[in-house]
Parts: structure tokens; sequence; C-alpha cells
């Protein structure tokens, strides 16, 4: 049975780069299983990357269970990072359309919607809106293009105190378009990689998928910047809803300073590479890092405990230091 216009075997490969997600992983296999009818001849390609948590024995153990999405895995011995997986898989893949998905999704019927729109647009990047478990918006994927203000206000501790108490969230609303009320088809400046579709042609013209500097975190916004540079428009259709969580699995299970270090470096790297104002950006967080331990104090000591906020105020200033300063 062919469905929105296939015509070559193995069209969809799907990418999911596992991490600590055992239950995670199993159940957006499982909701992709149970859409066989709806896309046939698929191929998914899964690559764990040193999980310890058993992830890698369910996968093995429930391998011969998804023989009907062409599951393929590949196990790493050690995290190698979201972009040098998602390179791994992207070697394997054979089909003309390629899907990146967080192990966190669960897929519904609605994928063959996104499918059948890119089809028509093969020269877009895609996307669609993804919802919590209450259906509820999760405005906080998909955003416009990093900027100065817009990374300040949004990610430093000052910054996004300021920007709350008075502003009223006025950057960050406006930074991941929580201010507008987008079409069905809204042309969007960055699209987060949870759930992103495109041809194999866009990657080609592109020359990769993301850049392996960038191992977690700012890689998908350099993607858009590239895409951008290259002509290639990002697409973002609203009415398609995916669930996808937002819990303690996967990068987020790493401890907090190491992902805040990890994320301020690629932060800087980004910025230097797209000219963003770097040494700026550094002098603001290395000041906003200087000023976080005595206005957590202020903000937060009566309520949680002074000790307590101290001591996590100065575990992030630390590792905002480490990863501006390391950058």
């Amino acid at each position: 049975m062919v469905r929105f216009g296939w015509t070559n075997s193995k069209m969809l490969s799907i990418i999911i780069v596992a991490w600590n997600c055992q239950e995670e992983v199993m159940n957006c296999l499982r909701s992709l299983a149970e859409l066989k009818d709806l896309l046939p001849d698929l191929q998914t390609l899964v690559v764990d990357n040193g999980s310890e948590d058993g992830t890698r024995q369910s996968l093995e153990a429930s391998s011969s269970r998804f023989t009907n999405i062409g599951l393929e895995v590949t196990y790493n011995s050690r995290n190698v990072g979201l972009s040098s997986a998602t390179q791994q898989a992207y070697r394997k893949a054979h089909g003309s359309w390629i899907l990146l998905c967080n192990p966190d999704v669960t897929f519904n019927a609605n994928l063959g919607q996104m499918v059948a729109y890119g089809i028509s647009h093969p020269d877009e990047m895609i996307t669609a809106d993804m919802v919590n478990n209450d259906g509820t918006l999760q405005r906080v994927i998909h955003r416009r293009f990093a900027t100065i203000t817009r990374v300040f206000f949004d990610f430093a501790t000052v910054g996004t105190y300021l920007d709350e108490k008075f502003m009223n969230h006025l950057v960050r609303r406006n930074y991941s378009y929580q201010n507008e009320l987008l079409p069905s088809v809204a042309v969007i400046e960055q699209p987060g990689a949870s759930f992103l579709l495109f041809n194999r042609g866009v990657i080609e013209k592109l020359g990769f998928i993301f850049d392996l500097a960038l191992p977690v975190w700012w890689n998908d916004v350099d993607l858009a910047r590239r895409a951008e540079r290259a002509g290639i428009q990002r697409i973002l259709l609203s009415e398609v809803r995916v669930k996808h969580g937002l819990g303690r699995s996967g990068s987020k299970k790493m401890p907090s300073g190491t992902q805040w270090r990890i994320f301020c470096r690629s932060m800087l790297f980004y910025a230097r590479k797209w000219k963003m104002h770097p040494h700026l950006l550094q002098l603001l967080f290395c000041a906003d890092a200087i000023l976080t331990v005595p206005l957590s104090a202020i903000v937060q000591g009566r309520s949680h405990g002074i000790f307590r906020v101290l001591r996590r105020s100065i575990s992030r200033a630390a590792a905002q230091m480490s990863g501006v300063l390391g950058a």
C-alpha cells in the first residue's frame, strides 16, 4: 500500500538519538509501530549513545518487535554527542526524506500530513507544533534567530529576572513566538530539531546536518542559520501537533553544571561563527555569573533557604564562567 505519493522503497528515514531514556524511546517506537498502515516501508535509525540506564538492553530485547518500522540500532560505547550520533545515523539512511526525532516524542497520524506537505514542498524544512501531555503548546521549541538582547534576557539569570519583573516576559515571548497566532503554514526563523523533516537534497545543499563543534545545544540554531543563508525556508505546520516530553530524559540527565557549561560554551562558539558580538556576549555572561550569586540570595534566599540557594547559584555561576571563558 502506498500513501502520500510515495514511490521509492525506504522513502522516509527517521533518526532518533537515545541516551539514558529507556521508557521514552520505547514509547516512541511503539507509537511509530502503530502507524505501520499509514507509513509503509520506513527505516528507523536509533543510535544509543552509551546509555547506562537499561536503554540498550530494552532495544536489544525488543528489536524483533519493530521489524515493521525497519528498526536499525547502532550502539555506541560512549556518549559522542547528539550531533555526531545524528551524523552516524545519516550515513546509514536510505530515505530521500529524513526526519529528526527526539526519543521523547509520541507519534500520531499527523505525521502523514507532515510528509504529504513535504512531498509537495521538497525544498523546505518542515516542523510541527510540539505539545505537552495535556495538549498545551510548548512555545519554547521554535524561536526567532538569536540576538544579543534575546540571549541575555532569556538565558542569563539577571536578564531573565529583569525580563520577568519589569517587562512581563516581553523578550522571551517575542523570541519564542508567544505573542503571535501563527497561521496553519507559517514561515519561522529557527525550528527546533525535536521533530524536523527535510528532503535529502536540502542536506546535500547544506553539506551536513549539524556542526560537530556544537555537540548538544545550539546545533539546531546553526542549522537554521545555514538554511537561511542557502535560501531554504523553515516551515511550521501549526495545526500539526506532536506530543513531546520535556522531562528528565536524555541530556537533561546530565549534571546541571555540565549541562550549563556545555550550553554556554556552545553559545559562544555559535556567536563567534555568526559574528553575534562574541566579546560583548562573553562580557555580559561573565558579569551575569558574578551577579547571579547575590541576586539569587536576595530573591530566593528567604523562601528556599539561604545556604541552599548560595550553593546552587555558586555552582551555576562557576559552570557559566567555565563555559564562556573556556569557549
